[in-house]
């Protein structure tokens, strides 16, 4: 057997343990409504790789959390989006979101549905969002917070139809479980 075969071998059996461990040490989620729409729709599936995180200053903008919080004595799992890190000052009115004052940059996609779809820019994070057609929908509260150090402030891409931190506050650090790490 030549070096070169050996070699190929060799990096083929590390490949496919590498990808055995993340897909046997994550888990799996399903997305049950549709607030992540577009990128994950009702019913999309996700890998999450379970306690990603060491410390808050390893969350980074833009990446889609699995956190648990409890509401009337039962415990439910959330999968949103994030916006703000700690120290950050987030503020969300009508269709526009600030983070620091500056207001995410957004650019229309096309019309879908009942939505229309844009990509909006937070850091090196770049998402498609979906926000109603209607001009007459309801928006959601409003929000104007600074987030403390182990704080973070999430959101739905389907923006008119999340229940985030808009409606619910920041989530701690400690409440987060996982990372979105693949979607089929």
């Amino acid at each position: 057997m030549t070096a070169r075969k050996i070699l190929t071998g060799l990096a083929v059996a590390l490949l496919a343990f590498g990808t055995t461990r993340i897909v046997l040490a994550g888990r799996w989620y399903r997305i049950p409504q549709n607030g992540m729409y577009p990128g994950l729709p009702a019913g999309s599936y996700l890998l999450v790789r379970p306690n990603a995180y060491r410390a808050p200053s390893d969350v980074r903008r833009g990446d889609i959390v699995v956190f648990e919080r409890t509401e009337n004595a039962a415990r439910y799992v959330f999968i949103w989006r994030v916006i703000g890190l700690p120290g950050d000052a987030v503020q969300v009115r009508d269709r526009r979101v600030a983070v620091n004052g500056s207001e995410l940059p957004r650019q229309r996609l096309r019309d879908d549905a009942a939505v229309t779809v844009f990509r909006e820019s937070n850091g090196e994070a770049s998402y498609e969002v979906a926000y109603p057609t209607n001009a007459e929908a309801p928006d959601p509260p409003a929000v104007s917070q600074t987030l403390q150090t182990d704080q973070f402030f999430v959101l739905g891409d389907n923006r008119y139809n999340a229940l985030d931190s808009r409606y619910s506050g920041p989530v701690l650090f400690q409440s987060i479980i996982g990372k979105m790490v693949w979607a089929p």
